[in-house]
């Protein structure tokens, strides 16, 4: 291999900056505290306080509210501020909540306002912490590292898909609610403890700041006014609020319809995920492609295709079949997706675009309510085959729309990398 085939390969693997390995360790332990209290919260209401489903149901609630109503101006704020200093603040902010839960619940003083009170303020700490870590990612790697930094923090989330809910029931039977709250912050003590650890040079004024200075309105309108962002934040959209619906009601779908039960459930979870941890591996050694705007409308129609297969499945194999090639096809138009908004996005709005970015991941929420909702009066399978083919819809309706996003080549999103002088190392301190 020669020098400048080695230099170019650093500079396409985001685990080759010092700051972004950083970043990524404190990630894992940050989205295992994240996945946990979502367990951890349903057996603290349903089991140690005895509440109905109805309590659950409002502690979700509370939660979600604030990180959909105050993503975007958390985005903003991630504009006008500086992201490290917004992610290091709240993160100490979720270690001294954790702690303060796992303290009333050990203490026995733990009642139902106090967990919604939790919930809530949880919600808000995330709305404001999701758009500045994306906002602060392209400072921690050179933009051809983007699709494999983006790719790698996928990763994470789909490897804690497989173990996360399991390792959480596993800790809370072993230790109790209590102090499995208290093993979680401190992992979370232990992420804020490696955020310290990233060094950043001071943060220059975006480009372009003065003439996008218009508060939360100016990132919608740059989204809406720009064909590949308006698709690829769509197409966000369509699968937190209906294409996820399947996700939702796969326990139903695994004990109802397939009879397979917890273990069929945890079976077809692990494959969505491991085929999810396939996509991820393979962005990171293929990048975003020749042409990164057609096969993330390809992956995404062919994933809403997947998922209407698998809601007509009567039987455990196919149905785990069609969730690996499924989770496959997600992770590759997600990735696009987010990475071209990456390298795209005006540095002055950055925060902002962000911020619609991670609003349109919280309306998993309200994807899960309204896929409740009607599978209620229309039934499982249809619920879930109805939105799949949403995001199919989308995507078809999006290629014949847009030309831009058709003409979409990698060049125009994937910069060259830097010459081989330009190590990641000295990137670390820029």
């Amino acid at each position: 291999m020669s020098t400048a085939t080695a230099a170019s390969g650093a500079h396409r693997n985001a685990l080759s900056y010092p700051n972004y390995r950083r970043y990524w360790v404190s990630a894992v332990m940050r989205i295992f505290g994240f996945q946990f209290q979502f367990i951890g919260m349903g057996w603290l209401v349903a089991v140690e306080l005895d509440r109905s489903p109805f309590w659950l149901g409002t502690v979700w609630l509370a939660n979600a509210i604030p990180t959909i109503l105050l993503s975007l101006p958390g985005g903003t704020l991630a504009d006008r501020s500086d992201p490290y200093r917004l992610m290091i603040g709240t993160q100490f902010l979720m270690v001294i909540g954790h702690t303060a839960l796992a303290v009333l619940i050990l203490t026995g003083l733990i009642e139902m306002w106090m967990v919604i009170a939790w919930a809530v303020s949880n919600g808000v700490l995330w709305a404001v912490a999701a758009p500045a870590m994306n906002t602060l990612l392209p400072r921690l790697i050179e933009p051809p590292a983007m699709s494999s930094a983006v790719a790698l923090i996928s990763g994470i989330w789909s490897a804690l898909r497989i173990v996360g809910p399991a390792s959480a029931g596993v800790l809370i039977a072993l230790v109790g609610t209590g102090h499995a709250f208290s093993v979680c912050a401190a992992v979370n003590g232990l992420a804020f403890i490696v955020m310290l650890m990233i060094r950043l040079a001071p943060r220059d004024a975006p480009e372009g700041q003065g003439e996008h200075d218009g508060g939360v309105m100016a990132g919608l309108r740059f989204v809406f006014g720009h064909p590949v962002f308006l698709a690829t934040i769509g197409l966000s959209f369509f699968t937190s609020v209906f294409g996820s619906s399947y996700v939702v009601l796969l326990p139903i779908f695994a004990d109802d319809l397939l009879n397979v039960g917890a273990e069929g459930f945890g079976f077809m979870e692990a494959m969505a995920g491991i085929g999810s941890l396939v996509g991820t591996w393979w962005v990171i050694r293929r990048g975003l492609g020749r042409r990164p705007g057609v096969l993330m409308l390809a992956s995404a129609a062919v994933f809403g295709v997947l998922i209407a297969a698998f809601a007509t499945t009567d039987h455990l194999a196919p149905a785990s079949a069609l969730l690996l090639v499924s989770g496959f096809a997600a992770e590759i138009y997600l990735i696009i997706g987010l990475t071209t908004v990456q390298l795209l996005v005006p540095d002055g709005l950055r925060g902002r675009v962000m911020g619609i970015w991670s609003m349109t991941y919280f309306l998993a929420s309200v994807g899960g309510f309204i896929a409740g909702f009607a599978a209620e009066f229309v039934g499982v399978r249809i619920t879930i085959a109805a939105g799949a083919l949403s995001v199919t819809a989308f995507a078809l309706a999006v290629y014949f729309a847009s030309a831009e996003l058709r003409r979409l080549r990698g060049d125009d999103v994937s910069p060259p990398p830097e010459p081989a002088e330009v190590t990641p190392e000295a990137a670390a301190a820029s």
